[in-house]
């Protein structure tokens, strides 16, 4: 499987010229500049229109131009050979080209800039888009990260949409895990690194969420994804709770089911995994 990088923060300065020019708005130029010449070729494999995954435009031609600098810096030959490396721990079902655009983040993304590290990924049915705020500290090591997180969104994907489309049911354990399973694989390849979405929750908090709620809905279909997935600002449902959840149902499993590879682990259906994970007995 081919693996191709574009960095599309190189292909950026004529967006920033136009843009200090100001006569068009920042949405038409960062349309021309950064999405129209490779957004085709992005979502070749989606299903459906992924509009609303387009990172959005960066407004502040300064703030911009200080990210170039420091993303120029990253050496895409190192990073070719980690993601090679990466995908051949988990090989995908094809051999389909997986194209990862690398793209900048406003700096105004303050959820991205504190919790994530400045940087944060997007499965668009196989291809990956990574955008990255260089103005964090230590973000190179994260990189590599959220790819292996992102490609096993493809690997997991490909096996249960493309190749056993209909098998599953679309209840809430699907989010959960695919998730879980992405962190926990991603985790086994950066072991020193604590993502905040995963290490944040009290156990306290934990079963509260588990007993209270998450446990009456995973076996739903009608569960309001963002709302339980991504959680919210308030007490009830802490950021990012769902994947916190999903990663400690996955982790469970695996303590009592050493010999399994995330190969096999992708192939199981997840209320499999959810009832041999004596996940019930932890919280």
């Amino acid at each position: 499987m081919k693996i191709e990088i574009i960095p599309i923060y190189e292909k950026l300065e004529e967006y920033v010229a136009e843009l200090e020019k100001g006569k068009q708005d920042a949405e038409t130029l960062w349309e021309q500049y950064a999405i129209a010449p490779y957004w085709q070729t992005l979502c070749q494999y989606a299903l459906m229109d992924l509009s609303e995954r387009k990172p959005v435009p960066i407004k502040d031609s300064a703030v911009l131009k200080s990210q170039l600098d420091l993303l120029h810096n990253i050496e895409l030959d190192q990073l070719q050979t980690e993601f090679e490396k990466i995908a051949s721990l988990l090989p995908n079902y094809d051999d389909d080209t997986i194209t990862v655009a690398l793209y900048p983040i406003t700096d105004e993304n303050t959820t991205v800039k504190e919790r994530q590290n400045g940087v944060v990924g997007t499965a668009l049915f196989g291809n990956l888009i990574i955008q990255i705020n260089p103005l964090c500290a230590d973000f190179e090591k994260w990189i590599p990260y959220v790819f292996t997180h992102e490609y096993h969104h493809t690997v997991w994907g490909n096996y249960w949409f493309v190749l056993h489309g209909g098998a599953l049911n679309n209840r809430f354990i699907d989010s959960l895990l695919i998730d879980g399973e992405a962190d926990s694989f991603a985790l086994s390849l950066y072991p020193k690194l604590r993502p905040a979405w995963l290490f944040d929750m009290s156990k306290k908090t934990e079963k509260r969420l588990w007993n209270d709620i998450y446990s009456k809905l995973v076996l739903k279909t009608d569960v309001d994804y963002c709302h339980y997935m991504f959680g919210e600002e308030n007490e009830t449902i802490p950021w990012c709770a769902g994947y916190t959840i999903g990663y400690r149902i996955v982790q469970s499993y695996l303590t009592s089911h050493k010999e399994s590879s995330f190969h096999e682990l992708v192939e199981k259906r997840p209320e499999e995994i959810l009832n041999e994970s004596g996940y019930f007995s932890v919280v």
